[in-house]
C-alpha cells in the first residue's frame, strides 16, 4: 500500500514559502528615466519668501537701532571668536601630528636598538 517514488527527494519541504519581498521590491522600484521633472511646490515657496522677509525685517530693524560703536564692539568681539577658533583647530591638528612624530621617532629608537 505505502508507494514511495523514486525520484522525489525526502528532504524537500511539502509547502515551499512565496517569496513576497521579490514582488515588493519590484514594486517600489519605479523605472528612473532621465527626464524626471521635479515637482515644484508652491508652499515651500511661500515658505521661503516669509523666511527670507522675516531676517530682512530684522536686520532693517537691528540697523535703525544699533549704533555704529556697537556694531564696530560686536564685529572686534566676532573677530576674536573666529580668531580663537581658529587658532585652536591649527594647535589641536599640531599637536596631533607633533604627538604622532614623536611616538614614531620612539618606535624607530625602539627597532634601532633591538636590531
Amino acid at each position: 500500500m505505502n508507494t514511495i517514488i523514486m525520484n522525489q527527494d525526502i528532504h524537500t519541504p511539502a509547502f515551499i514559502k512565496a517569496d513576497v519581498s521579490n514582488k515588493t521590491d519590484k514594486i517600489k522600484q519605479q523605472p528612473t528615466s532621465p527626464k524626471q521633472v521635479r515637482r515644484f511646490s508652491w508652499t515651500r515657496f511661500i515658505e521661503l519668501a516669509i523666511l527670507l522677509s522675516i531676517v530682512i525685517c530684522a536686520i532693517w530693524l537691528i540697523s535703525k537701532i544699533v549704533t555704529p560703536q556697537v556694531v564696530t564692539a560686536i564685529s572686534v568681539i566676532a573677530g576674536f571668536l573666529i580668531l580663537r577658533f581658529i587658532v585652536r583647530i591649527i594647535l589641536k591638528v599640531t599637536i596631533t601630528l607633533l604627538s604622532i612624530l614623536f611616538w614614531l621617532a620612539i618606535l624607530c629608537a625602539i627597532l634601532l636598538c633591538v636590531l
